[in-house]
């Protein structure tokens, strides 16, 4: 009985160190990706975790890349969000931006356009001041001759069952989300359709119908307005945030040469 006691104390006693050292090491430097890592590694509980990410400064990044690092090192979702949600109220209480024209006038407005410009056709992600390109994955269609039932102009002929290899896509946003659209060759603002996906056996399903005549939109699609942001560019307007899930945004008409029909997908964490 002693020794167990004798044991009990000393290992609270090693906790109580591990977490004063833990403090001393983070006020003094910024938590990062790889600080988290190592804390999930050490064995320190998901809660602990956590209430040491809302207490201390961060600098994460939340690229795809780094978004998958952090899952394959066995983050779980719940420290990757606090993580999302820590980056936006430190970034949100940084003291604000001199105004452009403090510095040198038209220099630094010129280097943000540059940096925000869209240049080619495509669907793109804003991250910090700049756009990224959406991937695309191959559509595999369950419902027979659904290509020859996909028209020009966003034109469903027919209930369409369609599915995307893997369980999750590479594209990892986060909410306040913002997408815009450079329409390639032969499309048009309107010939995309945005699509939940729900993640099954391995794969994500989706369903898409013919437009409703009332309401414009394709059954199964959620509704999205537009506003021209440039030559042949469009940023895409939604009624209210897109909750946590897979979505793909599908091309009314194939995007090659082969026929295949190409899905723009990303994921959204928070």
């Amino acid at each position: 009985m002693y020794n167990r006691g004798m044991t009990a104390r000393r290992n609270r006693f090693r906790y109580l160190i591990l977490l004063l050292t833990a403090g001393v090491l983070f006020a003094q430097e910024p938590l990062t990706n790889e600080g988290i890592i190592k804390l999930v590694k050490s064995g320190m509980t998901e809660d602990l975790i956590i209430n040491v990410i809302n207490q201390q400064h961060g600098a994460y990044t939340f690229g795809a890349n780094d978004l998958i690092a952090l899952k394959e090192a066995g983050v779980s979702e719940k420290i990757i969000s606090t993580m999302l949600a820590k980056g936006k109220s430190d970034a949100a209480a940084a003291p604000a931006a001199a105004p452009v024209s403090a510095a040198k006038p038209g220099v630094a407005l010129q280097i943000a356009e540059q940096r925000t410009a869209v240049t080619k056709s495509g669907l793109f992600y804003k991250k910090g001041g700049e756009y990224f390109e959406l991937l695309t994955e191959d559509v595999e269609w369950k419902t027979s001759g659904a290509m020859k039932n996909i028209a020009s102009a966003g034109i469903i002929k027919k209930d369409l069952n369609g599915a995307i290899a893997g369980p999750s896509s590479r594209n990892f946003l986060a909410n306040p989300m913002e997408i815009v659209i450079s329409p390639p060759g032969g499309l048009n603002v309107n010939s995309f359709i945005l699509l939940p996906m729900k993640p099954n056996n391995g794969m994500r399903e989706f369903k898409v119908g013919p437009v409703n005549q009332k309401s414009g939109v394709a059954r199964g699609a959620i509704p999205f307005g537009v506003e021209k942001v440039g030559e042949n560019t469009f940023r895409m307007v939604l009624q209210t945030p897109l909750g946590p899930g897979e979505y793909g945004i599908l091309a009314a008409t194939p995007t090659d040469s082969t026929g295949t029909s190409k899905m723009y997908t990303f994921r959204i964490l928070l």
